[in-house]
């Protein structure tokens, strides 16, 4: 998966990506050249849906996958956790799916106690997103 990466790194990510629906868009309207504005919107659809999942992942994971600088304390000891690597989180969201990377902590001591921090925090818009 990703690991943070810079802004630059993550536009050419999505470039990439965006460039690939293009391809893929006209590799499909090549093989239904009949097809109507309505069939070819669906298809777009789609893969659009498709490209914001990766896109959203790659704006997500390309900037913090949960590592923290300090270790974590447990909340049940209050001894370090371990960091253990990366674990998958799959997200199901309105505009596509993506497969975001956190990092994941567990307590030696605790049996049962880990922790996969979500990242950073958002605030709630103050004001209407429409």
């Amino acid at each position: 998966m990703t690991r943070p990466q810079s802004r630059a790194k993550r536009q050419a990510a999505f470039m990439e990506e965006a460039k690939r629906m293009f391809d893929q868009m006209e590799e499909w309207y090549d093989a239904h050249p009949q097809a109507s504005f309505g069939e070819i919107e669906t298809e777009a659809r789609k893969r659009r849906r498709e490209l914001m999942g990766k896109v959203l992942a790659q704006l997500v994971n390309g900037r913090d996958a949960g590592t923290q600088v300090e270790l974590p304390k447990c909340k049940q000891c209050g001894r370090e956790m371990e960091f253990e690597g990366y674990r998958d989180w799959n997200i199901h969201g309105l505009e596509g799916d993506s497969q975001l990377e956190r990092a994941y902590y567990v307590c030696p001591e605790c049996e049962g106690q880990t922790l996969f921090p979500l990242g950073q925090k958002t605030k709630p818009a103050s004001r209407s997103l429409e």
